[in-house]
C-alpha cells in the first residue's frame, strides 16, 4: 500500500535537507549580539562617530581571485566629512557595504569610537546611518510614505523637518494632486507647520513622475527623517544634470553639517549635532570642501590630505584627476554649455530675422530708387536724339517702351545680386575670424592645464 509513495518520501527527505541546513544554520558575525545588547545597556545614541577602518582585507564570495580592499586604513572623524575618491573598482563602495554589514572584512577591524562594529546590535546599528545613493529608489507610494520608510514611526513634524532639509518642500507644495488607489499625503503650509490632508499625490513606479534631481530630494529626505549619526554619500550626483546636481549638492552640504529641528519659527540650536558623513564622488567638485580626502587605488589609501593640499603635492593622482575633469568639462560636457547654447541660438536667429528684414527692405528701396533714376535718364536720352534715330525698325515706339521697362530692371537685379553676395562674403569671414579666435583659447586653456 505504501510503495508507491516510498520513492516520493525520499525525494521530499533530500529537498528538506537543505531547507533545515539553512534553518540551522546561524549568521556567526552577529551570533555575539543578543547577549552584547543584554549586557551592554550603552545606546548608540551616545557614542562620538569616530570611523575607523584597520588594515581590512575583503574578498568578494563570487570573485575570489580578485581582492577588493588590501589593507585599507582609514580614519572619519566625527563630525567631519570624509570623501573617497578613485577610479572605478578601487573599493569605495565596499568600504560602504562593510560599514553597513552586508559583509563582514575577510580580516582587519572597523570601529566605531573604538569598538568593533559586531559590538553593536546590527539593526539599531543601521538606524543610525543614512545612505543616498547614485540611483534613488522610491516605490510605487505617495511621497509620505516614501520618506516615512527612514522611519516607519515619524511623527509629521519629522517628516516636516526632513522634507525642509532636503530642500524637498518647495516643489512637493507645488504638485498637484493626482487621484490614485494607494493613500497619499498633500500637504500645504499654515504659519510654517505641515497639514496632511486626504489628497493623492502618487510618485508612480521608481518615482517616474519625479525628476531625477527631485527623487534624489526625497531620498535624502528619507535618510534624514531618522537624524542618523552617520551619512553615507554614495556618488548621489554623478547621475544628475548639473542644475540638478547643483541644488542637490547645496542640499547635502547642508545636511553633513549637522542636524537642525525646526519648531515652527524657532530652531533649536542646542540639538544641532554634526554628523559623521563618508562620501564617494566621481566629480571630484564637490568634495572640495572635506575635511579630508582619501585617493584610493586597488583597494588601498594611496594619498590622503584636504583638497589643497593633494593639489599642491607634486605627481599626485589625485591632481591628474582633477586636470583630467577640467579638461572633459573644458571639451567634452555638453551640458555645461547647454543653456548658453541654447541662449546663443535664439540670440542668433533673432539678429538674423532682423537682419534679413532690413536687407531686403533697404535692397528693395534702393533698386526701385535705381531703377527709376535709370529709367528716367533713358527717356531723357532719348528725348534728345534725332528723328532719323526714330526711323530705324529697332527704335520703334514699341520696342523703345520694352528697352525702358526690362533694361532696366535687368540691371537692377544684377546689382543687388552682387552686392548681396559681397555682403555674405564678409559676413561669412568675420564669422570665421571670431571661431578662430574662440578655438584658439580653448586650446591655449588646454595646453595650459596639460602642462
Amino acid at each position: 500500500f505504501i510503495g508507491p509513495f516510498v520513492q516520493s518520501f525520499s525525494e521530499a527527505r533530500g529537498a528538506a535537507a537543505a531547507v533545515f541546513q539553512l534553518i540551522d544554520e546561524g549568521n556567526d558575525a552577529n551570533a555575539n549580539e543578543t547577549d552584547v545588547w543584554k549586557e551592554d545597556i550603552e545606546s548608540i545614541y551616545n557614542i562620538s562617530g569616530d570611523i575607523e577602518f584597520s588594515d581590512v582585507n575583503f574578498i568578494y564570495p563570487s570573485r575570489k581571485d580578485a581582492p577588493a580592499l588590501r589593507n585599507l586604513s582609514f580614519i572619519a572623524h566625527a563630525g567631519q566629512t570624509t570623501a573617497l575618491v578613485g577610479s572605478s573598482g578601487c573599493g569605495k563602495s565596499t568600504c560602504i557595504s562593510l560599514f553597513l554589514r552586508f559583509y563582514e572584512p575577510t580580516s582587519g577591524r572597523i570601529t566605531i569610537d573604538g569598538r568593533p562594529i559586531t559590538n553593536y546590535n546590527i539593526k539599531q546599528l543601521r538606524q543610525n546611518i543614512g545612505v543616498v545613493s547614485q540611483e534613488p529608489i522610491l516605490f510605487g507610494m505617495n511621497i509620505y510614505d516614501n520618506i516615512r520608510l527612514g522611519k516607519v514611526n515619524a511623527t509629521r513634524a519629522e517628516i516636516e523637518q526632513a522634507a525642509r532639509e532636503a530642500n524637498a518642500h518647495n516643489f512637493i507644495m507645488q504638485l498637484p494632486n493626482v487621484c490614485a488607489k494607494h493613500s497619499s499625503l498633500s500637504i500645504y503650509i499654515s504659519s510654517h507647520y505641515f497639514f496632511f490632508r486626504n489628497t493623492k499625490t502618487f510618485v508612480g513606479e521608481r518615482g517616474i513622475q519625479l525628476s531625477g534631481g527631485e527623487k534624489q530630494r526625497i531620498a535624502l529626505a528619507r535618510a534624514l527623517v531618522k537624524q542618523p549619526t552617520f551619512l553615507l554619500l554614495d556618488e548621489a550626483t554623478s547621475a544628475l544634470d548639473n542644475v540638478s546636481e547643483k541644488i542637490v549638492q547645496e542640499v547635502l552640504d547642508r545636511a553633513c553639517q549637522g542636524k537642525i529641528v525646526f519648531y515652527g519659527y524657532d530652531i533649536d540650536i542646542s540639538f544641532c549635532i554634526g554628523r559623521t558623513t563618508i562620501v564617494i564622488a566621481h566629480r571630484l567638485t564637490t568634495i572640495q570642501n572635506a575635511h579630508q580626502i582619501y585617493v584610493l587605488d586597488n583597494g588601498n589609501v594611496i594619498e590622503q590630505g584636504t583638497h589643497a593640499i593633494l593639489m599642491a603635492k607634486e605627481n599626485s593622482k589625485y591632481q591628474a584627476m582633477v586636470k583630467r575633469q577640467q579638461m572633459e568639462r573644458i571639451n567634452d560636457d555638453p551640458n555645461d554649455m547647454m543653456g548658453i547654447q541654447k541662449a546663443i541660438e535664439e540670440d542668433e536667429k533673432s539678429i538674423l530675422w532682423i537682419l534679413r528684414f532690413c536687407q531686403y527692405t533697404t535692397f528693395a528701396v534702393a533698386g526701385s530708387k535705381l531703377t527709376q533714376r535709370i529709367r528716367s535718364k533713358a527717356f531723357a536720352c532719348l528725348l534728345r536724339q534725332e528723328v532719323a534715330y526714330f526711323d530705324r525698325p529697332e527704335n520703334s515706339s514699341g520696342a523703345i517702351c520694352v528697352r525702358l521697362s526690362s533694361d532696366a530692371s535687368a540691371i537692377q537685379e544684377m546689382l543687388a545680386v552682387e552686392v548681396i553676395h559681397n555682403l555674405r562674403t564678409i559676413k561669412q569671414l568675420s564669422i570665421e575670424k571670431e571661431m578662430l579666435q574662440q578655438y584658439s583659447e580653448l586650446i591655449r586653456q588646454v595646453f595650459m592645464l596639460v602642462n
